[in-house]
């Protein structure tokens, strides 16, 4: 198989079940059409697998994502400004 049928084909298995899954979810799928270290071993990696089925296949990537739960927003955290402090003068020796 060549990478482009192989993400086709993760593409469509995705939006059919309304999620991106993990590696480990993958491969406990009893239905995966295909088994998970051929799709890895000729694209690279999961996360490529992801993005690359994401950039090709846009359609079939938002109705995965519609079912998938959304990933908790990182806590924002204020940045605070320095104070700025004035530079100590210097002392005068013997005066």
């Amino acid at each position: 198989m060549n990478k482009k049928k192989i993400l086709k084909t993760l593409a469509d298995y995705f939006a059919k079940k309304g999620v991106i899954m993990t590696p480990a979810e993958y491969k406990a799928e009893d239905d995966a059409p295909i088994r998970f270290m051929v799709a890895k071993r000729s694209i690279g990696s999961w996360a490529r697998i992801i993005q690359m089925v994401r950039v090709n296949f846009p359609e079939q990537y938002n109705k995965a994502m519609a079912g998938s739960a959304p990933a908790a927003p990182a806590p924002k955290t204020a940045i605070k400004a320095k104070a700025k402090v004035a530079p100590k003068k210097a002392k005068k020796v013997g005066g």
